[in-house]
């Protein structure tokens, strides 16, 4: 469709939307050997759709819980153990044919697996993104990327609010400029951010992180470049199963293509967000401090793709500032819905993990202490951090000084009326094992349940939002005197949260 059908309120009207259907996939070919005609029957049983060999699995609807049951019956089917990382590399029934016959001749998949000299490999940043001139920081001209997303759209509500002569240039991904002005509209209606005065200060940039050039043409993007004075670069595939090799094109190909849009006609300020997750490696296991001074590690020991994209990433924008780009680097922790209206992107962890434990009717003996941030206290330190000249080519913390145990969260969840009876963490992990497919626990059942390799912890237990020491005084020496605060998730946050899920539906 050129664009979706929308209701008065700019949301998507599913009532209108056709059956879907496979029109304008490539042209159908039969399978051609044993291997491709079990995978084809495999591919149907998991889509639901017929579909030829040089299919696309993700762009047939492929999405990472039915990735995970494609590679489960492939490997019932075929004596392999494939990971996600081989579906991503070859998504067709033709290619993933191919890496099971060489895994079964090799007896492994090291072959297919990102390793640390890809990685390094693409932090080495381009020779042609370089500073020429130096302009001034005069922000009357933003550009936002990650605008339709969570993070993104408080932060474009916020440079909104104490930008009131600014205008704000938002990255898109649409087919059309009205379809691209209905999503921001749209998302910010959603988390109840939205003012009819934004429309006139918004202009929507139809294009794509993952795309050469932001998916524009030469002339607008150096246009672009020419025309804005400082760049926010929000925009990020966040996915904590998917491997790196998913999450590349955008993460680190858009940040690539971030840079260059600033040194293109002049020097422009880079804000950039980042996360606790670049630290998310064996190599930190063990000190007691992660300072913001301190220098990224080697890209070894990380144990999922999201936080290897970002490691990149981060290297790329060093490598930038060290040529004489003026950035900040933001790096941040686990950001939750708004601590007042209660306005959250209910695809986030903690979402999936409240109404999880709800659904599920128990709660697990889980000895870890969360550090969540709300939203609002997170978009707000950057903006005023990021408005201050002494902030440039500094790196921030920025996360709650509070803690969360997850025994009091399951406590304030049972005072807010939902009876959830905590349980060792073994049984616990049994009845998620077995809970019903509709438990929005369950595309990330593995991080409870998978051990990292470099230790007898789940991934949960090791995640950058379970409590760490990371020094955040460049962020509070920056924030003294002014009234950001952040506030802690209490049982009136949470409240908060759950009116919000139900005003929503998703509970």
């Amino acid at each position: 469709m050129d664009a979706l059908p929308l209701t008065p309120n700019c949301k998507i009207d599913r009532q209108a939307l056709p059956a879907p259907t496979l029109d304008n996939v490539e042209k159908f070919v039969a399978p051609r050997t044993k291997i491709e005609k079990q995978l084809v029957e495999i591919w149907a049983s998991v889509l639901g759709v017929q579909i030829g060999i040089h299919q696309n699995f993700f762009e047939s609807g492929g999405n990472s819980l039915r990735a995970a049951l494609l590679l489960n019956r492939v490997s019932q089917a075929f004596p392999v153990e494939l990971s996600l990382d081989c579906l991503f590399k070859s998504p067709t029934v033709a290619g993933l044919g191919e890496v099971i016959e060489a895994v079964q001749s090799a007896g492994s998949t090291a072959i297919f697996e990102t390793n640390i000299a890809d990685l390094s490999a693409d932090a080495v940043l381009d020779e042609t993104i370089h500073p020429l001139t130096i302009t001034r920081f005069r922000p009357k001209h933003i550009f936002l990327t990650g605008a339709t997303g969570f993070v993104g759209a408080f932060l474009l509500h916020e440079l909104l609010l104490h930008n009131p002569q600014a205008t704000i240039y938002c990255l898109v991904r649409a087919d059309n400029l009205e379809f691209a002005t209905s999503r921001l509209c749209s998302t910010l209606q959603n988390y109840e951010i939205w003012e009819e005065d934004f429309s006139r200060r918004i202009i929507p940039i139809i294009g794509d992180l993952s795309k050469p050039f932001l998916g524009l043409s030469t002339p607008n993007f150096s246009e672009l470049a020419d025309v804005v004075d400082v760049i926010y670069h929000c925009g990020a595939y966040v996915n904590l199963v998917y491997p790196y090799t998913a999450l590349r094109d955008a993460n680190v190909g858009g940040t690539k293509e971030i840079l260059r849009l600033a040194t293109m006609t002049k020097i422009t300020p880079v804000p950039y967000i980042s996360t606790l997750d670049v630290f998310q490696a064996s190599n930190y296991d063990g000190i007691k401090v992660i300072a913001e001074t301190d220098d990224l590690l080697s890209a070894e020991g990380y144990s999922d793709g999201y936080a290897q994209s970002k490691w990149v990433a981060e290297k790329l924008v060093m490598a930038a500032r060290d040529r004489g780009l003026p950035v900040s680097i933001y790096r941040l922790g686990m950001v939750t819905g708004h601590s007042k209206t209660g306005a959250f992107q209910l695809s986030n962890t903690i979402c999936l993990i409240i109404k999880g434990l709800i659904q599920l009717g128990y709660g697990p003996e889980l000895d870890i202490k969360m550090s969540l941030a709300p939203v609002d206290y997170i978009v707000q330190a950057i903006r005023y951090l990021s408005h201050q000249p002494e902030s440039l080519n500094k790196t921030f913390h920025v996360l709650s000084p509070h803690v969360l145990p997850m025994n009091e969260l399951i406590l304030n969840l049972n005072t807010l009326g939902y009876a959830l009876p905590s349980i060792p963490y073994p049984q616990w992990q049994a009845k998620l094992l077995n809970m019903s497919p509709d438990n929005a626990l369950t595309p990330m059942a593995s991080l409870f349940v998978k051990k990292i390799s470099h230790s007898q912890k789940t991934f949960i237990e090791t995640t950058s939002f379970v409590y760490q020491k990371f020094d955040d005084r460049n962020t509070q020496d920056g924030l003294v005197g002014t009234d950001i605060l952040c506030p802690p998730i209490n049982e009136s946050v949470l409240n908060a949260y759950l009116s919000y899920f139900h005003r929503q539906g998703f509970l």
